[in-house]
């Protein structure tokens, strides 16, 4: 009788299960450390760019607040002459060429138009999770929501700029100004009425006509130029403290970034 024989599969030890267990745990963990790491570094990088992006805004918010600032310095230089001609008007000296040459010369303030490109689409995204720090966080916060807000809420809004207008246009006319007129012909943006030789105001012959020669009119003129004066100061003042924000805000992101300091936006 022929015997068969039979094979028994040994039956492998608890260890070795338990081996295999910890080793698909580690590769499944391994894993996902990776690509926690790829994560990682990807939300730094991301965050990173951010940073440069704010950069870039506030050197460009920087300099549209210094040439605006000292374009109003140089409006509101014009403005205290034109005070001063129309104090001795409504005392009876009228100089007529003079007010028409301060009135018509400096009538346009400078208004910055700040870039918010980079903090909306951090905002809009919901990516300020990204910033770490929250010191800068809490700074650019500071800048973009009460800075910038509280110089735009001093600078004269359109209508207050029409009123200016329509009080200047009881006192002054083009009729005999058609050279003035005619500079805007050529206006692009190479050219502007800056151009203009405001001196053929001041040697206008015949001399220049007020519309209006009442004491008591060219009184509320006096006060409308000079409340208005006033807001664009305060404006100034406010461009002034924006600035200074940028700059520190600039070397905080760049000394937490190691950011270079060398990019620069030109003017």
């Amino acid at each position: 009788m022929e015997v068969h024989a039979h094979t028994h599969t040994a039956r492998k030890k608890w260890t070795h299960y338990l081996w295999e267990f910890l080793m698909l745990f580690l590769a499944v963990f391994c894993g996902f450390l990776a690509e926690l790491q790829l994560e990682h570094r990807i939300e730094k990088n991301r965050e990173r760019d951010y940073m440069k992006g704010i950069v870039e805004n506030l050197k460009y918010d920087i300099i549209r607040c210094e040439l605006n600032a000292k374009n109003n310095v140089d409006y509101l230089l014009g403005w205290d002459s034109l005070r001063i001609e129309l104090k001795k008007a409504i005392g009876g000296q009228i100089n007529g060429n003079t007010l028409y040459y301060y009135a018509i010369k400096y009538s346009e303030i400078g208004e910055a138009a700040f870039n918010t490109s980079t903090i909306t689409e951090l905002k809009n995204s919901g990516s300020l999770r990204l910033i770490h720090n929250k010191k800068i966080v809490s700074d650019m916060a500071d800048y973009y929501e009460r800075k910038i807000y509280a110089a735009n809420d001093y600078l004269p809004s359109k209508a207050q700029r029409d009123d200016v207008q329509k009080t200047k246009n009881q006192f002054f006319s083009l009729v005999n100004l058609d050279d003035y007129i005619q500079s805007f012909n050529k206006i692009n943006e190479s050219s502007n009425p800056k151009a203009y030789d405001y001196g053929n105001i001041l040697n206008h012959n015949p001399a220049l006509q007020l519309l209006s020669n009442s004491p008591r009119e060219l009184e509320i003129f006096y006060t409308q130029i000079s409340l208005f004066e006033i807001q664009v100061k305060q404006y100034n003042s406010w461009l002034a403290i924006c600035k200074l924000a940028a700059e520190k805000l600039i070397a905080d992101i760049q000394k937490e970034y190691h950011l270079p300091e060398s990019t620069s936006m030109e003017k």
